[in-house]
Protein backbone atom coordinates (compact mmCIF):
# COMPACT_ATOMS: atom_id res chain seq x y z
CA UNK A 1 0.00 0.00 0.00
CA UNK A 2 1.49 3.33 -1.08
CA UNK A 3 -0.63 5.38 1.37
CA UNK A 4 -0.82 8.10 -1.32
CA UNK A 5 -4.48 8.80 -0.53
CA UNK A 6 -4.61 8.13 3.20
CA UNK A 7 -7.40 9.77 5.21
CA UNK A 8 -6.94 11.64 8.49
CA UNK A 9 -8.66 8.81 10.35
CA UNK A 10 -6.32 6.26 8.79
CA UNK A 11 -3.31 8.41 9.58
CA UNK A 12 -4.40 8.59 13.22
CA UNK A 13 -4.93 4.82 13.25
CA UNK A 14 -1.37 4.13 12.06
CA UNK A 15 0.09 6.63 14.50
CA UNK A 16 -1.70 5.08 17.45
CA UNK A 17 -0.83 1.58 16.28
CA UNK A 18 2.84 2.53 16.16
CA UNK A 19 2.60 3.85 19.71
CA UNK A 20 1.01 0.61 20.94
CA UNK A 21 3.56 -1.56 19.14
CA UNK A 22 6.40 0.41 20.71
CA UNK A 23 5.17 -0.65 24.15
CA UNK A 24 5.18 -4.38 23.38
CA UNK A 25 8.01 -6.93 23.47
CA UNK A 26 8.84 -8.30 20.02
CA UNK A 27 7.73 -11.80 20.99
CA UNK A 28 4.32 -10.45 22.03
CA UNK A 29 3.83 -8.89 18.59
CA UNK A 30 4.86 -12.11 16.85
CA UNK A 31 2.58 -14.30 18.98
CA UNK A 32 -0.48 -12.00 18.75
CA UNK A 33 -0.28 -10.45 15.28
CA UNK A 34 -4.01 -9.80 14.96
CA UNK A 35 -3.82 -7.26 17.75
CA UNK A 36 -2.09 -4.99 15.26
CA UNK A 37 -3.17 -6.29 11.85
CA UNK A 38 -5.07 -3.68 9.83
CA UNK A 39 -8.26 -4.31 7.88
CA UNK A 40 -6.20 -4.27 4.69
CA UNK A 41 -3.81 -6.91 6.03
CA UNK A 42 -6.62 -9.18 7.21
CA UNK A 43 -8.38 -8.79 3.86
CA UNK A 44 -5.24 -9.87 2.05
CA UNK A 45 -4.83 -12.85 4.37
CA UNK A 46 -8.39 -14.07 3.76
CA UNK A 47 -8.00 -13.60 -0.01
CA UNK A 48 -4.80 -15.63 -0.06
CA UNK A 49 -6.39 -18.42 1.99
CA UNK A 50 -9.31 -18.68 -0.44
CA UNK A 51 -6.98 -18.62 -3.44
CA UNK A 52 -4.81 -21.38 -2.04
CA UNK A 53 -7.87 -23.51 -1.31
CA UNK A 54 -8.73 -23.24 -5.03
CA UNK A 55 -5.41 -24.76 -6.10
CA UNK A 56 -4.55 -27.20 -3.35
CA UNK A 57 -5.69 -30.17 -5.44
CA UNK A 58 -3.66 -28.96 -8.44
CA UNK A 59 0.04 -29.63 -8.93
CA UNK A 60 2.23 -26.75 -10.04
CA UNK A 61 4.22 -23.83 -8.77
CA UNK A 62 2.97 -20.72 -7.01
CA UNK A 63 4.47 -17.49 -8.39
CA UNK A 64 4.13 -14.09 -6.79
CA UNK A 65 5.26 -11.03 -8.73
CA UNK A 66 5.64 -8.26 -6.18
CA UNK A 67 6.80 -9.78 -2.89
CA UNK A 68 7.48 -6.54 -0.96
CA UNK A 69 8.07 -7.56 2.68
CA UNK A 70 7.18 -11.21 2.14
CA UNK A 71 3.98 -11.39 4.16
CA UNK A 72 1.78 -12.83 1.39
CA UNK A 73 4.40 -15.25 0.10
CA UNK A 74 5.15 -16.63 3.55
CA UNK A 75 1.44 -16.98 4.28
CA UNK A 76 1.07 -19.09 1.13
CA UNK A 77 4.03 -21.18 2.26
CA UNK A 78 2.42 -21.71 5.68
CA UNK A 79 -0.84 -22.75 4.02
CA UNK A 80 1.03 -25.31 1.95
CA UNK A 81 2.78 -26.68 5.02
CA UNK A 82 -0.57 -26.97 6.77
CA UNK A 83 -2.74 -28.35 3.96
CA UNK A 84 -0.21 -30.35 1.93
CA UNK A 85 2.89 -30.93 4.08
CA UNK A 86 4.36 -33.54 1.74
CA UNK A 87 3.68 -31.81 -1.59
CA UNK A 88 7.26 -31.97 -2.85
CA UNK A 89 6.09 -30.84 -6.30
CA UNK A 90 4.84 -27.47 -5.01
CA UNK A 91 7.45 -24.74 -5.37
CA UNK A 92 7.09 -21.06 -4.56
CA UNK A 93 8.81 -18.29 -6.51
CA UNK A 94 8.84 -14.65 -5.48
CA UNK A 95 9.91 -11.93 -7.91
CA UNK A 96 10.74 -8.42 -6.73
CA UNK A 97 13.39 -5.74 -7.00
CA UNK A 98 13.42 -5.53 -3.17
CA UNK A 99 14.44 -1.92 -3.82
CA UNK A 100 11.16 -0.27 -4.86
CA UNK A 101 9.39 0.39 -8.15
CA UNK A 102 11.26 -0.01 -11.44
CA UNK A 103 10.20 0.24 -15.11
CA UNK A 104 7.57 2.89 -14.39
CA UNK A 105 5.61 3.74 -17.54
CA UNK A 106 4.98 7.46 -17.96
CA UNK A 107 1.99 6.69 -20.18
CA UNK A 108 0.27 3.90 -18.24
CA UNK A 109 1.33 4.22 -14.59
CA UNK A 110 0.39 6.91 -12.04
CA UNK A 111 2.33 10.16 -12.15
CA UNK A 112 2.55 10.40 -8.37
CA UNK A 113 4.66 7.29 -7.76
CA UNK A 114 8.43 6.95 -7.63
CA UNK A 115 11.19 4.37 -7.29
CA UNK A 116 11.45 4.77 -3.51
CA UNK A 117 7.96 3.38 -2.91
CA UNK A 118 7.94 -0.18 -1.51
CA UNK A 119 11.69 0.02 -0.93
CA UNK A 120 11.18 -0.53 2.83
CA UNK A 121 11.84 -4.24 2.54
CA UNK A 122 14.79 -6.51 3.32
CA UNK A 123 15.64 -9.45 1.10
CA UNK A 124 18.01 -11.01 3.64
CA UNK A 125 15.37 -10.91 6.35
CA UNK A 126 12.81 -12.69 4.15
CA UNK A 127 15.40 -15.31 3.22
CA UNK A 128 16.22 -15.82 6.93
CA UNK A 129 12.53 -16.31 7.70
CA UNK A 130 12.26 -18.89 4.92
CA UNK A 131 15.22 -20.75 6.45
CA UNK A 132 13.56 -20.50 9.86
CA UNK A 133 10.47 -22.29 8.52
CA UNK A 134 12.69 -24.90 6.91
CA UNK A 135 13.84 -26.01 10.36
CA UNK A 136 10.43 -27.56 11.06
CA UNK A 137 9.19 -28.17 7.51
CA UNK A 138 8.53 -31.77 6.40
CA UNK A 139 10.85 -32.93 3.60
CA UNK A 140 13.03 -29.89 4.21
CA UNK A 141 15.89 -31.36 2.21
CA UNK A 142 13.98 -30.23 -0.90
CA UNK A 143 13.99 -26.48 -1.52
CA UNK A 144 10.51 -24.93 -1.34
CA UNK A 145 10.82 -21.15 -1.78
CA UNK A 146 13.03 -19.19 -4.15
CA UNK A 147 13.33 -15.41 -4.32
CA UNK A 148 14.42 -13.79 -7.58
CA UNK A 149 15.74 -10.26 -7.16
CA UNK A 150 15.61 -7.70 -9.95
CA UNK A 151 13.29 -5.91 -12.33
CA UNK A 152 10.63 -8.40 -13.44
CA UNK A 153 10.88 -7.03 -16.97
CA UNK A 154 14.35 -8.61 -17.08
CA UNK A 155 14.25 -11.48 -14.56
CA UNK A 156 11.04 -13.22 -15.64
CA UNK A 157 12.00 -13.93 -19.28
CA UNK A 158 15.38 -15.22 -18.10
CA UNK A 159 13.73 -17.42 -15.46
CA UNK A 160 11.26 -18.92 -17.94
CA UNK A 161 14.03 -19.64 -20.44
CA UNK A 162 16.08 -21.46 -17.79
CA UNK A 163 13.21 -23.52 -16.30
CA UNK A 164 11.84 -25.71 -19.09
CA UNK A 165 9.87 -27.85 -16.61
CA UNK A 166 7.89 -24.88 -15.29
CA UNK A 167 4.19 -25.55 -14.65
CA UNK A 168 2.16 -22.97 -12.72
CA UNK A 169 -1.03 -23.42 -10.71
CA UNK A 170 -1.22 -19.92 -9.15
CA UNK A 171 0.15 -16.66 -10.52
CA UNK A 172 -0.23 -13.53 -8.38
CA UNK A 173 0.46 -10.19 -10.05
CA UNK A 174 1.03 -7.55 -7.40
CA UNK A 175 3.63 -5.25 -8.95
CA UNK A 176 1.03 -2.50 -9.52
CA UNK A 177 2.78 -1.48 -12.75
CA UNK A 178 2.09 -1.81 -16.47
CA UNK A 179 5.36 -3.18 -17.89
CA UNK A 180 6.06 -5.76 -15.20
CA UNK A 181 2.44 -6.99 -15.29
CA UNK A 182 2.49 -7.32 -19.08
CA UNK A 183 5.80 -9.19 -19.16
CA UNK A 184 4.67 -11.55 -16.39
CA UNK A 185 1.41 -12.35 -18.21
CA UNK A 186 3.14 -12.86 -21.56
CA UNK A 187 5.84 -15.10 -20.11
CA UNK A 188 3.93 -17.12 -17.52
CA UNK A 189 0.51 -17.75 -19.11
CA UNK A 190 1.86 -20.32 -21.61
CA UNK A 191 3.06 -22.37 -18.63
CA UNK A 192 -0.29 -22.47 -16.81
CA UNK A 193 -2.49 -25.53 -17.12
CA UNK A 194 -6.25 -25.45 -17.59
CA UNK A 195 -7.96 -24.40 -14.36
CA UNK A 196 -4.91 -22.63 -12.93
CA UNK A 197 -5.55 -19.27 -11.27
CA UNK A 198 -4.27 -15.83 -12.29
CA UNK A 199 -4.65 -13.11 -9.66
CA UNK A 200 -4.64 -9.39 -10.50
CA UNK A 201 -4.20 -7.50 -7.26
CA UNK A 202 -5.29 -4.08 -8.54
CA UNK A 203 -7.53 -4.94 -11.48
CA UNK A 204 -10.07 -2.34 -12.67
CA UNK A 205 -8.53 0.13 -10.23
CA UNK A 206 -7.95 3.59 -11.72
CA UNK A 207 -5.22 4.57 -9.27
CA UNK A 208 -3.05 1.75 -10.70
CA UNK A 209 -4.51 1.45 -14.18
CA UNK A 210 -1.33 -0.02 -15.69
CA UNK A 211 -2.10 -3.51 -14.43
CA UNK A 212 -5.51 -3.54 -16.11
CA UNK A 213 -4.13 -2.05 -19.34
CA UNK A 214 -1.51 -4.81 -19.47
CA UNK A 215 -4.16 -7.45 -18.76
CA UNK A 216 -6.37 -6.18 -21.60
CA UNK A 217 -3.44 -6.07 -24.02
CA UNK A 218 -2.40 -9.67 -23.33
CA UNK A 219 -5.76 -11.37 -22.77
CA UNK A 220 -8.98 -11.41 -24.76
CA UNK A 221 -11.64 -10.21 -22.33
CA UNK A 222 -14.31 -12.26 -24.09
CA UNK A 223 -12.38 -15.41 -23.21
CA UNK A 224 -11.97 -14.44 -19.53
CA UNK A 225 -14.44 -14.81 -16.69
CA UNK A 226 -13.04 -12.30 -14.25
CA UNK A 227 -14.15 -12.86 -10.65
CA UNK A 228 -13.73 -11.04 -7.35
CA UNK A 229 -14.13 -11.58 -3.64
CA UNK A 230 -16.99 -9.51 -2.21
CA UNK A 231 -14.90 -8.43 0.79
CA UNK A 232 -11.81 -7.37 -1.21
CA UNK A 233 -11.78 -3.99 -2.90
CA UNK A 234 -9.40 -4.48 -5.82
CA UNK A 235 -8.37 -8.12 -6.23
CA UNK A 236 -9.64 -9.99 -9.28
CA UNK A 237 -8.87 -13.49 -10.54
CA UNK A 238 -9.64 -15.82 -13.41
CA UNK A 239 -9.13 -19.45 -14.29
CA UNK A 240 -7.03 -20.32 -17.29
Amino acid sequence: MTKRNITEAELLYYQKRTELISKCPQSYIADAPFLFASRIQVTQMVSRIKLFEMIREMPGSVIECGVYQGNSLLLLLQLSLLMEPYAINRSFYGFDTFEGFRSISEQNDPLDINQSMFSDTELNLIEDCIELNDLVRPVNKISKVNLIKGDIVNTVPKFVAENKDLCISLLILDTDLYESSKVALQEFLPHMHKGAIVVLDEVCYKKFAGETIAFKEVCNLRDIELRKFPFDTSVGYFRV
